[in-house]
């Protein structure tokens, strides 16, 4: 039997492909103002990095890149951590987010680059922001060349 006219798979697959891409207002969305290479820093964080936002900005997605490699040992693991925006030695606004290792013991990763939105943020005041990622427990997936996106004026879900 052969379906026409889209019915209830059509539908199915247009509800899918939005709830994919309402996952990804702060990758695909808004315009890249800014990025940063992460420098490591001893215990598997990221040294602090400070940008310039403005309210003109608003919204803006603070973005985490970086490379998988091919490392079967790493199958199952995950590194887990916290990203915090700070004015003024005051935190702002705070989040978790965890890198996962998304190859197999036969398989490396089909899409080695990995692109997170760890935090969408109204900008209420202009002015610098320190930003810091920190794990929250060990790190067990090694990571390359990582690097902070800064979007401004990206979508977000209604």
């Amino acid at each position: 039997m052969r379906l026409t006219g889209g019915g209830w798979p059509g539908s199915l697959a247009v509800a899918c492909a939005a709830i994919l891409l309402a996952a990804c207002e702060g990758i695909f969305t808004g315009t890249a103002a800014e990025n940063i290479p992460l420098e490591p820093e001893t215990g598997g964080g990221y040294k602090p990095v400070v940008v310039k936002l403005t309210t003109e900005m608003s919204p803006v997605a603070f973005n985490f890149h970086a490379e998988l490699g091919n490392h079967p040992h790493e199958t199952g693991k995950w590194n887990s951590y916290q990203f915090t925006l700070s004015r003024g030695g005051q935190v702002v606004a705070s989040r978790h987010f965890n890198v996962t290792y998304t190859g197999t013991y036969d398989l490396p990763p089909a899409h080695p680059a990995q692109a997170i939105t760890m935090l969408t943020h109204r900008v209420a005041e202009s002015g610098e922001y320190a930003l810091s990622i920190r794990p929250v427990k060990a790190i067990d997936v090694a990571l390359q060349n990582p690097r902070l996106e800064v979007r401004r004026n990206v979508q977000v879900p209604q």
